[in-house]
């Protein structure tokens, strides 16, 4: 599978609290859908690859702007996980699907948890890329000081300011993330991010919504009382390429026995960005959920 940019062939505007949420829908608008949720400080076009490979499985991908991402960065709080899944609630009503298949990634997958946690009915199957587990917390450490550690580079970015798209493309490409090299879809993917020489991401949505990701009752609750399979897509390296990555198997060995119904898929030769974000690693995530193309 190539990389090159995959653009999507729809917006829409949906009404959620506060304003409209974005959704894109890529491809044409036949076979079963699909809803793809992005990670914390991410958009749509992070699922550019993974959306042509569930297109040419005959799926219809739906792809969102999160409130305080892209095209949704002017929706105001409060934030939080609960806040995301009814906005995917609502998106699911607007378009009239009663299940839906469900994809998230990164912090995606923990909206994605929400989702099926709050509105089981409405979720026909689900899918976490390399979130979705609560995150193991440091004895005596917290949530301020955890975060730069796990998203680094991530978090300086939203106090930058850039001077063109070029300037941003600059900044990314050295990130160890990209080690398999740069495309156009990465190119699509930084460009659609910088809005008046910054980046889209809300500041204030990452500061509630990380809060999220170390768990509460309603998480752990729906993952340990899951009724189906489902899949969490582990990648082999982390954010910044680290081994081990984001979940290190020593800690997916200690806490999967509590969720007996979630079944480990190990991507090896990827990391928690280009799993989705080269060709790769998209192609085989689409094969592991819906098997071979048609």
């Amino acid at each position: 599978m190539d990389n090159e940019a995959f653009l999507p062939q729809e917006k829409l505007l949906i009404p959620v609290a506060g304003g409209s949420l974005a959704v894109f829908r890529y491809g044409r608008p036949v076979g079963e859908p699909v809803l793809l949720i992005h990670g914390i400080t991410s958009s749509n076009r992070a699922f550019q690859l993974l959306a042509n490979a569930l297109v040419a499985r005959g799926r219809s991908p739906y792809a969102v702007d999160l409130r305080g991402r892209g095209d949704s960065s002017s929706l105001p709080g409060p934030f939080g996980m609960a806040v995301h899944a009814r906005d995917m609630l609502a998106v699911c009503d607007y378009l009239g699907w009663d299940k839906v298949d469900v994809i998230g990634h990164s912090m995606g997958a923990f909206v994605s948890v929400y989702l099926n946690g709050l509105f089981p009915e409405r979720v026909r199957r689900a899918v976490l890329i390399d979130g979705g587990i609560p995150l193991p917390m440091p004895h005596e450490t917290t949530v301020e000081q955890l975060m730069p550690a796990i998203l680094g580079p991530a978090l300086a970015r939203l106090a930058m300011t850039f001077e063109s798209k070029a300037a941003y493309r600059d900044y990314w490409k050295p990130q160890p993330a990209f080690v398999k090299g740069w495309s156009t879809s990465l190119d699509e993917y930084v460009d659609y991010d910088l809005r008046d020489g910054r980046p889209s991401t809300n500041p204030q949505a990452v500061e509630e919504d990380s809060r999220d990701l170390f768990g509460d009752d309603l998480i752990v609750g729906a993952l340990q009382n899951l009724r189906d399979d489902v899949l969490f897509v582990k990648a082999e390296r982390g954010l910044q390429n680290e081994p081990g990555g984001l979940y290190p198997m020593p800690v997916l060995e200690a806490v999967l026995p509590q969720y007996p119904k979630l079944k480990l898929i190990y991507l090896d030769d990827t990391n928690h960005y280009d799993m989705i974000l080269e060709g790769s690693g998209a192609e085989r995530i689409a094969q592991a959920i819906y098997g071979r193309r048609q």
